[in-house]
């Protein structure tokens, strides 16, 4: 074989990266289904495993029956509390508009007098603040509804974003399930990378994703399950309550709070006080310290460990402040299904970086 001719790899490089950013830019338009089918699939790939030995090895028929699987149980009820919220969302918007179109300074100093007399202020810090109310009321009025309007934006449509998807991610799962130890042998010849780092990257891959799903699915349905219990048994609809604290849930810290405060709010302007202190008891003390910030972190650990996984390789998925912000960050970007998004390409940014520390480890100063 000849050597290569003078500049022929660098010429084959900038052909290599042509054709990457040519693949991106013609899938662009899928790449967001493509990227949470896999997630899905490598999450659950395990499952696959023991389901292809139930059907004699039967590749086609395993890859169906775990995309049936995965579309009822994960993509449908998802999809059903995201359409069900957003319809919820949409009565309620169209409610604070006309309350809001009523609203005048008169009123509006009225009801911040109301609120003000239940905090700790001096009278006059009180009046203070009701004056620059007074006097910033219409533009107050106006950015309420602004914020309203942008709320029911992104909520309809990221969801409706998420629907049109739909198919395409049931579609690739089939393909990630039949096909996903042959793309990742593809791969693995096709990197630079020695097989070690490509096995690593792979499999924390597999088990970020499987630990970031299974987590975030089970501390949704915890809180979701016992915000709409204790709903139903005051009084309130249990179910929208329900399923808008598990949809919430999926942002972790902050996720719950961003339903149960107006309702403990809205309970307490309405004078029902009993009703306001359940929710706010049960909002801050069962959902976000023990379901949140207890069963959270056990539940992490053992999945973590039932992977075979060291808690120090995976400490990124346990990590609050990479958790919230990556969460954010991907919700800003993708929508909705950003919450997924976000904490695996943080995750994965980070095993990189082992990645580099492990295979230079010589070449650091670590003094």
């Amino acid at each position: 074989m000849r050597a290569n001719a003078p500049y022929e790899e660098g010429f084959l490089l900038i052909l290599l990266l042509l054709a990457l950013f040519g693949l991106l830019w013609l899938f662009s338009p899928f790449l967001e289904a493509l990227f949470f089918a896999m997630i899905l699939a490598t999450a659950s790939y395990g499952f696959y495993d023991r389901l292809l030995q139930r059907v004699n090895g039967s590749q086609t028929m395993a890859a169906s029956g775990m995309s049936l699987l995965v579309f009822v149980g994960v993509i449908a009820p998802v999809t059903y509390l995201l359409v069900e919220v957003s319809l919820q969302v949409g009565q309620l918007y169209a409610s604070a508009q006309a309350w809001f179109g009523q609203q005048n300074a008169e009123s509006l100093m009225e009801l911040n007098q109301a609120v003000f007399s239940y905090l700790p202020l001096s009278e006059e810090t009180q009046l203070s603040l009701l004056e620059q109310l007074k006097n910033n009321s219409e533009k107050i009025i106006g950015f309420a509804q602004k914020v309203t309007l942008f709320l029911l934006e992104g909520i309809v449509g990221s969801t409706s974003s998420f629907l049109t998807f739909l198919g395409l991610s049931v579609f690739a799962l089939f393909f990630f399930y039949r096909d996903g130890h042959r793309i990742a042998h593809h791969i693995k010849i096709l990197s630079p990378l020695e097989n070690y780092y490509d096995q690593m990257i792979m499999n924390r891959f597999a088990s970020l994703s499987t630990v970031l799903t299974l987590s975030v699915l089970g501390i949704a349905l915890m809180q979701g399950v016992s915000f709409a219990i204790v709903a139903w048994l005051l009084g309130l609809p249990g179910l929208f309550i329900g399923m808008a604290v598990a949809v919430a849930s999926f942002i972790p810290v902050v996720g719950a709070a961003l339903v149960w405060i107006p309702v403990a709010v809205f309970a307490l302007v309405q004078g029902d006080y009993v009703t306001a202190a359940v929710i706010a008891f049960w909002g801050v003390v069962v959902t976000g310290f023990i379901i949140d910030n207890i069963m959270r972190p056990v539940m992490i650990n053992r999945i973590t460990r039932s992977l075979g996984e060291t808690a120090q390789d995976l400490a990124v998925a346990n990590h609050t402040l990479m958790t919230v912000l990556s969460t954010f960050a991907g919700l800003i970007h993708f929508g909705v299904i950003g919450l997924f998004f976000g904490p695996v390409i943080a995750a994965m940014a980070i095993t990189i970086f082992d990645v580099y520390e492990h295979k230079n480890s010589n070449l650091l100063d670590r003094t």
